[in-house]
């Protein structure tokens, strides 16, 4: 029988710990920065205010809350800022590093200006530290036209010749559409010297920028949104906002200066939000998200990786993407991938595919529900959930010689079995996207 996701059953889902505390905090350290990029609000939002700086000791005590909750968070030291600027950073680097039980990554994104060979190994020298540096050019005109900094010398020679760990390095890149051969251009240059590429589509940040050439549309009606459902946004001076995109910091939800992670995170005002969020409806009731066009949907992400790839995709029917996801055993930890190819959410049945050679699947099982695309356009996702399933042999499906066809019926008494309408949704093409082959 099918099961709406009301009001009751997400309270449920709170009471068993599911969304209970986040799994993400997005912490603004300083709200400094030194650049003034035309794709970024700092100039006329930030940079007036005066300089903030988040309290050391709430720092510690965030951490803290973080490890007797028996949480396991990621941790991003970058919120509308130049994160480096931040006197304090490798000390507080060095301070989550060392509460391994309850940081699982440490990430930031930096534009580079203050980076010099020694901070670089200094910083990857911690082993769960990811660095995402904004250089947006493979080339010194380009530079200087999106920064306003004549620094690109100095980046080009420190990337080219640091011999470190490049893998945990991303080089981003902000496309608009008239800068797609550049993004090529980019993602061939800095690729081939073994750092990770990050794209970033362009967008509004919610009505503060004039966008002359986005890469995607407002989607009016789609309404889910990974930021609150996950992720905790805290501003220097405390403050919980809604998420990243809100640069002129409207939607405020309380103070980590006078409550504690969890009060905050559970307050009702905030679970209402991600009620919505989860149930898709947060356009309809979020005044601030109306207009948001953030590139919410994983299978939008596959368009956006496909006009980097070609000048000319396909147009797309509308229709459900296919997309790869795994199978477990219940309480196991060996992973089958799978494809799957459809899904009914109301019942709860999923086809996929899988390889002939794989043997034998368990039949009591968990399927990975895995909101988010992982690729160039990599950013913002929700944390993967695990959903118990029975799966079942199916001989009436698409078999090739190296494919068979498996059906799961999802256990619609757990807990994310009521993110599978978002899951559906999330890959279902909006009908002007353009459809892309994906490889399993």
């Amino acid at each position: 029988m099918s099961r709406s996701l009301d009001a009751r059953s997400m309270d449920s889902k709170a009471e068993d710990g599911l969304f209970s505390f986040p799994s993400k905090i997005q912490l603004q350290t300083i709200n400094r920065c030194n650049y003034a990029c035309p794709m970024c609000p700092y100039p006329t939002l930030v940079a007036p205010n005066g300089k903030v700086q988040l309290p050391t000791e709430l720092y510690h005590r965030l951490l803290a809350e973080v490890r007797e909750e028996g949480a396991r968070v990621k941790l991003c030291l970058m919120l509308q800022n130049e994160p480096l600027l931040d006197k304090r950073f490798i000390e507080m680097l060095e301070t989550a590093h060392r509460a391994e039980d309850s940081i699982a990554s440490v990430s930031t994104v930096s534009n580079g200006s203050v980076l010099s060979r020694e901070l670089l190994d200094q910083l990857m020298a911690f082993d769960r530290f990811y660095l995402t540096i904004s250089v947006n050019a493979s080339d010194r005109e380009r530079y200087q036209r999106i920064h306003g900094k004549d620094l690109w010398q100095k980046i080009h020679r420190l990337l080219t010749g640091w011999q470190g760990q490049r893998d945990r390095v991303r080089l981003s890149f902000v496309v608009d559409d008239h800068s797609v051969s550049e993004a090529r251009r980019f993602r061939e240059y800095w690729g081939s010297l073994g750092y990770a590429i990050r794209f970033v589509p362009i967008f509004a940040r919610v009505d503060t920028l004039a966008v002359e050439a986005p890469m995607t549309a407002v989607e009016t009606s789609y309404g889910h949104c990974h930021y609150p459902v996950d992720t905790l946004t805290v501003l220097a001076d405390g403050g919980v906002i809604m998420c990243c995109n809100d640069w002129q910091h409207e939607d405020r939800f309380g103070n980590l200066n006078e409550m504690s992670i969890k009060e905050l995170w559970n307050q009702p005002d905030w679970v209402a939000v991600r009620r919505s969020a989860i149930a898709g409806t947060l356009r309809r009731d979020r005044e601030m998200c109306r207009s948001c066009d953030y590139p919410l949907r994983s299978s939008t992400r596959m368009q956006l990786e496909a006009r980097l790839s070609t000048d000319e995709p396909d147009a797309s029917d509308g229709s459900f993407q296919s997309h790869g996801t795994h199978l477990r055993p219940r309480g196991g930890r060996s992973r089958v991938p799978l494809l799957v190819y459809h899904l009914d959410p109301a019942d709860g049945t999923v086809y996929a595919l899988v390889e002939r050679g794989r043997g034998a699947l368990p039949r009591l099982a968990e399927l990975e529900l895995r909101i988010g695309h992982r690729g160039s356009f990599n950013f913002g996702s929700l944390e993967s959930m695990w959903c118990r399933a029975e799966v079942e042999a199916f001989d009436q499906g698409p078999q090739t010689h190296d494919t068979r066809t498996v059906k799961i019926r999802l256990d619609h008494g757990d807990p994310a079995f009521g993110l599978l309408p978002w899951y559906r949704a999330d890959w279902q093409l909006a009908p002007e996207a353009r459809e892309v082959p994906y490889s399993a």
